[in-house]
C-alpha cells in the first residue's frame, strides 16, 4: 500500500477512499479527525483511590496510542461509574481507535442509549456510526448536534468528513467552511477541505487549500504527503518527488514516485 505519511492518532483510522482522477484511481487519505472533551472545574477524582489511578492509567495507555489497553481501562471503570459520560466517552472514543466500531455503537444502543443526551458522548456515537460503516445515520446524528454546540468547529469538520463519506461534496464543503469559520487557518480542517475538493474534481483549488495548510504548520508530514500526491496528480512529478523525500525514506520515496508517474500527461 501507498505510504502517505504520519500514523499518528486519529489519522490512522481514517479509511482511505477512492476517486478517479485523470483517468486513475487514486486513495487519498482524506480525513483528519478530532475529539471533543469537557472541561471544568470539577474532577470526581481528585480524592485519589482505585478510580483515580485507573482513570490515570487510561489516559497514558491513550497517550502511548494503546488503543485497546485504554479501552479496556475506561470499560471497566465504566462499569463503577454507569452515569459517568466522561468515561463513556473515552470508552467509545478508544474503542473506535482500536478497530472496534461496530463493537461499540452495538454496545451504546444496547445498554446506554439513554447517555447519548449528553453532547459529548454523542459526538464520539456519531463517530464511531461512521467507522461503523453507517455513513448516513452518522451524518444524521452530527446534524442533530450542530444546533447544540454552534461553537465547536470539530463537529463541523466531522459532519464535513461524513458528508464525503456519501459523496456529498457541496454539504462538506459548506461544513468545512463554517469550522474555518470558527477555527481559523485550522489545517486539519483545510486538509479535510482539500481531499474533499480533491474528490470532487476541483484540483487546482484542492492544491491551493493544502498549501496554504502546509505553510501554516510545516511539521505535518499528513498535509505534505497528500500535497505531494495531489502534485503528481497535476502532472508535476518532479515537486511530489522532492515534497515526499521531507518525510520518507529512500525505499518509500521511490514507491511512491513509481506511483507519481503514471500520472505524467494524465491532466491536461
Amino acid at each position: 500500500m501507498l505510504n502517505m505519511g504520519s500514523k499518528s492518532n486519529e489519522n490512522a483510522q481514517c479509511r482511505w477512499r477512492g476517486a478517479v482522477i485523470g483517468g486513475v484511481l487514486v486513495l487519498l487519505t482524506g480525513c483528519q479527525t478530532t475529539s471533543l472533551s469537557k472541561t471544568g472545574n470539577d474532577d470526581p477524582y481528585q480524592q485519589g483511590g482505585v478510580q483515580t489511578t485507573m482513570l490515570q492509567a487510561g489516559r497514558e495507555a491513550e497517550s502511548a496510542s494503546k488503543y485497546e489497553t485504554a479501552a479496556g481501562i475506561y470499560g471497566r471503570l465504566y462499569e463503577s461509574r454507569p452515569e459517568d459520560s466522561a468515561v463513556l466517552t473515552a470508552f467509545i472514543r478508544n474503542m473506535r481507535y482500536s478497530g472496534r466500531a461496530k463493537e461499540i455503537v452495538g454496545y451504546v444502543e444496547k445498554q446506554t442509549p439513554h447517555m447519548l443526551a449528553d453532547q459529548y458522548v454523542k459526538f464520539e456515537y456519531a463517530k464511531a456510526l461512521l467507522a461503523a460503516g453507517r455513513k448516513a445515520e452518522s451524518l444524521d446524528a452530527l446534524k442533530e448536534l450542530s444546533p447544540q454546540m454552534p461553537d465547536q468547529w470539530q463537529v463541523f469538520s466531522a459532519i464535513g468528513i461524513a458528508a464525503d463519506s456519501l459523496e456529498l461534496y457541496g454539504e462538506a464543503m459548506a461544513a468545512y467552511r463554517t469550522a474555518l469559520r470558527l477555527s481559523p487557518n485550522n489545517e486539519v480542517v483545510m486538509n479535510n477541505m482539500a481531499m474533499s475538493q480533491a474528490s470532487a474534481g476541483h484540483l487546482l483549488e484542492a492544491i491551493d487549500t493544502l498549501e496554504k495548510a502546509a505553510g501554516i504548520n510545516r511539521t505535518n508530514p499528513h498535509i505534505r504527503q497528500n500535497l505531494a500526491l495531489l502534485y503528481a496528480i497535476n502532472g508535476d512529478v518532479a515537486r511530489a518527488q522532492t515534497l515526499a523525500a521531507m518525510d520518507l525514506d529512500v525505499s518509500d520515496v521511490e514507491t511512491n514516485l513509481s506511483f507519481y508517474r503514471r500520472f505524467e500527461g494524465a491532466v491536461q
